[in-house]
């Protein structure tokens, strides 16, 4: 379950694919389980959800919530997210943008697993 108050930190990957969908990205990320490796490699990761876009086929973003920036930063040093960029960009071409904020406020009603 999410304890929302252990998410301090976001980390938000926006994902253009350049020569095929987003949904092909998004299958090979979820059959790879990507977000999941991720959270059995840093502690810190607390929450993590893939979502393609309503008005572009081509793009997808991967919303991610850690227990602090610190977390973050060793998931980006990691060698397995290094392993996963390379294995998609085998398979498809993508530009990428990262952005980072700090958690402010939160509500929930829904208990996620």
């Amino acid at each position: 379950m999410l304890n929302e108050k252990s998410i301090n930190f976001w980390s938000k990957l926006e994902v253009k694919v350049l020569n095929g969908t987003a949904k092909e990205a998004a299958d090979y990320h979820t059959q790879r389980r990507a977000i999941e490796e991720c959270a059995a490699t840093i502690d810190g990761f607390q929450y993590g959800e893939l979502m393609l876009s309503s008005e572009d086929d081509s793009a997808f973003m991967i919303l991610c919530g850690w227990h602090s920036e610190e977390d973050y930063v060793e998931w980006l040093k990691s060698p397995v997210r290094t392993q996963q960029f390379e294995d998609l960009s085998k398979l498809l071409e993508v530009e990428t943008k990262e952005s980072k904020y700090d958690s402010f406020h939160q509500f929930s009603q829904l208990k996620l697993s």
